[in-house]
């Protein structure tokens, strides 16, 4: 009986509905994860990437946007493009260290490969929900089980909390007379950036030094909402929050008991965070412009931090925003702020989605045509 199901576009296929096959490895297989609105994420995009080609030509002056377009430097541009895969590659390295003490017969190469997924799917989605869960599909397709790479997960979660925030806090301890005394219209937007990431990591904390108090408080509020008729389903949504408090309860307590663990997963994601903080810089001297490399680096790490909680696939919107407005101040002209600010999105925004999307695609072609022998094989 031919098959009338329409096959999918390439194209469809990688963003909207991965081909993924169970049966490459039953043993172990998950349910491919879900997302909500998915396509109007990418719409969304596809807006936002015009909005940001918009914001190029009307922010940025005649003679000054061609003195910046003739100022570039490209040997640094490239530079920028090498070292966004080398944040990936130190999430890499964080994730594997993590896999060596968790599932050590898990090969580097795959591991690279989930995390370029992951970063894809960050991109698209609300919040950056999307990564893990398709990491952890990936993971599972290529051979871990769901077991072992949902706690990798966790774990990597919240070293990459707590290493942000301390980050964060050190370039404000040394830059924070910059934003004081020079850019005083900045310190609101640093102190909420601040204050947003120190809040996460206090919440990370309480749950694992104070796991019942915080169901018991989780367990009131969705039942008050509930009463209120503010949430349809209080119970299952009690179930489901209790039950990631206590897989990452589990997981704090784990790293807490590997100490060696813990300090070299954060000692690799300072090195990172440092690298991808420093695009900035390294755009702006692609630019044929010169700044001091620490107050580049702080102004990018408060702008990480204010748009990491901006509810739009990719804080599209908050992340040019602020960008911008820091780095008004370091840029001679709003040319050279615009061009900036579109490098600096494209490399770190779209150029992912787009190195994202093609890797998923590379893989489910290749799970399929492995499918497809195994098939003629019995």
């Amino acid at each position: 009986m031919p098959d009338t199901t329409k096959e999918k576009e390439p194209f469809e296929e990688a963003i909207l509905e991965p081909n993924l096959l169970n049966e490459i490895a039953p043993e172990t297989a998950m349910e491919r994860p879900h997302i909500k609105g998915r396509l109007l994420n990418v719409v969304l995009c596809i807006f936002a990437f015009g909005m940001l080609v918009g914001y190029l030509f009307f922010a940025g002056e005649g003679e000054d946007m061609a003195n910046a377009l003739q100022s570039m430097q490209w040997s640094w541009l490239i530079l920028a493009v090498v070292m966004v895969v080398g944040y990936w590659f130190f999430e890499s390295v964080c994730m594997q260290i993590f896999s060596r003490d968790m599932f050590p017969k898990f090969r580097f190469r795959d591991t690279f490969l989930c995390t370029i997924i992951g970063q894809y799917f960050n991109c698209i989605t609300p919040l950056s929900s999307g990564g893990q869960p398709f990491q952890a599909y990936y993971y599972n397709r290529f051979g871990m089980p769901l077991s072992k790479s949902m706690p990798m997960l966790v774990c990597r979660f919240v070293t990459y909390q707590v290493a942000t925030s301390a980050f964060c806090a050190i370039v404000l301890l040394l830059r924070l007379h910059y934003f004081v005394d020079d850019n005083p219209a900045l310190t609101t937007l640093v102190i909420i950036g601040f204050v947003g990431g120190l809040g996460l990591l206090s919440m990370l904390l309480a749950v694992a030094f104070w796991r019942n108090g915080i169901v018991k408080l989780v367990t009131f509020a969705f039942k008050l909402a509930g009463k209120l008729h503010i949430v349809k389903h209080p119970e299952k949504n009690i179930a489901d929050t209790t039950k990631t408090i206590d897989d990452a309860y589990t997981e704090m307590h784990y790293m807490l008991k590997k100490p060696k663990l813990f300090l070299k997963s954060i000692g690799v994601t300072f090195v990172q965070l440092l690298e991808f903080f420093t695009i900035s810089y390294v755009i702006m001297r692609g630019l044929g412009c010169d700044g001091d490399f620490l107050t580049v680096v702080s102004c990018q790490a408060f702008v990480y931090m204010i748009s990491s909680f901006v509810p739009t696939p990719g804080a599209m919107g908050a992340a040019e925003t602020s960008y911008a407005l820091f780095f008004s101040t370091i840029y001679p002209s709003a040319s050279f702020v615009a061009l900036s600010t579109f490098i600096w999105r494209f490399l770190t925004f779209y150029f992912p989605i787009v190195v994202g999307m093609l890797v998923t695609l590379a893989v489910n072609r290749g799970d399929a045509v492995r499918a497809q022998e195994a098939n003629r094989q019995k």
